[in-house]
This record gives C-alpha cells, structure tokens and sequence, in this order.
C-alpha cells in the first residue's frame, strides 16, 4: 500500500481524537465494526458502496477518470491515490485496508490537485442562476485580483426506459457526459454562474454598464469561450 493514502488515512484518524472525525474503514460484510464507527456523526470519510451493481448496469461512467492517480490534499500537504466522482460531486481514495473511501466534505480537505495534471478542484459555496445555493467541487481554472473563473464538471443519469408498445425498444441507464458550467467569484458578488452574454453581464454589474458595453463593443468575444471568459475576468478586474 502506498504511503500517499497511508499518509491520509492516519491523518484522519487523529481527527478522530480531537475533533470526533473518523474514517469508516470497514469491510462490507463486518457489521459489527460498521455499528461501531457509524456512532460518529462527524465523520471525515465514508465506505463508498457502489450503487449501480444491479442485474442491468448503467452504460457509461459517473468519472471522467475512471483510474485511481497521485493527488494532494493542499491543506495539509498529504497525497493519496484518488479519483473524482463527478456524477455524485466527491472523491473517493483508496485506504490502507484497500476498501474505497469517500473523503467528506470538509475545509481540511477543500482543495485537492491532482500531480499529473495540475487539475486543482476546490470546496465551493455557489449559486445557480436560479439563486439555488451548492456546496460542492469546482475546477478552479483562472485567477486574476479578487476574481476566480471555475469550471463544473457535469455527467448526467438518465433512468431505464421499457418499452411500452412493440413498436417501441428498452433504454437502458446510462450516464452521459454533458456540459460543463461555469461560475466565477469576487468579494462583492460570491461565487455565481458565469453570464451567458451581454444581458446577463449588465444585469450582474449595472453601475458598470457603459464601460462593459465599450468593451464588448471593441472585443468580439464569445460568451461560451473558455478563452474568452478570463479576458472578461481581466476587463472585470479594472473596474
């Protein structure tokens, strides 16, 4: 076993002695340790139990990234094996008894990297054009004074359809890759989704808006461009 999830593992076993945070590293099939550990309300990890081990699995995947890789937990500058489940917004590492872990939701562990490709997810509050507040992982892309432009990873479910006539065919589950949603933050409006276009853009600066209509005028810039949105960071943050 590595000594990166070791590393984690021991870490959040201390938290158990002072903060009551534990990892529930248990077989599946040990009731009687599983009925102790869960006593802990507080709890810093969890036994990932698959879900979807049903006689008709899901096509497709909820990861981008199905292999365990080298990642750090920034905080406390620990590494570990992980990987990122995007359809359910966690990541699960591996524990030194090899049973997969889910790592809870906590500021210890709110930024995590990945080594190999610099890929650095962070612990997020942030609300959704239809003001609904989350907590989850956003891929922090840009940074630029007091703005960050994230990226939300997105897999959507879609159930198992019977068919319901013979004209008709049974669709399984799947899961299915869909559009990635961005947010960006600053001091005076949080964490919110980034406009989409022009309108959305005035309607979140109004004091501001002959100088972003100046700007938009002499930059033709794609709202849906990756590029593109942090030239709108760096215009945002002469204002």
């Amino acid at each position: 076993m590595s000594s990166f999830s070791l590393n984690l593992y021991v870490y959040a076993m201390k938290k158990m002695i002072f903060r009551v945070i534990i990892l529930l590293s248990v077989l599946e099939g040990t009731c009687q340790s599983l009925q102790k550990e869960v006593q802990h309300p507080d709890i810093a990890g969890r036994m990932f139990r698959n879900q979807n081990k049903k006689a008709n699995k899901p096509q497709g995947s909820p990861y981008l990234q199905l292999m365990f890789a080298p990642a750090k937990v920034e905080k406390l500058n620990i590494k570990a094996f992980m990987r990122y489940n995007v359809f359910d917004d966690n990541f699960e590492f591996i524990s030194p008894k090899n049973d997969t872990l889910i790592l809870d939701k906590i500021d210890d562990f709110g930024t995590i990297v990945f080594a190999a490709t610099n890929k650095k997810y962070k612990l997020t509050q942030y609300v959704d054009t239809k003001n609904k507040l989350f907590n989850g992982y956003l891929i922090s892309l840009y940074e630029k004074g007091d703005f960050v432009l994230y990226k939300k990873e997105n897999i959507t479910f879609y159930e198992e359809k019977l068919a319901k006539t013979s004209l008709e065919r049974d669709m399984p589950a799947k899961f299915v890759k869909s559009s990635d949603f961005y947010f960006f933050k600053n001091k005076e409006k949080g964490t919110v989704e980034f406009p989409e276009n022009k309108k959305q853009l005035l309607k979140l600066f109004p004091d501001k808006k002959e100088a972003i209509e100046n700007f938009l005028k002499e930059n033709k810039l794609n709202f849906d461009d990756e590029s593109d949105k942090m030239k709108i960071i760096d215009f945002l943050n002469t204002l």
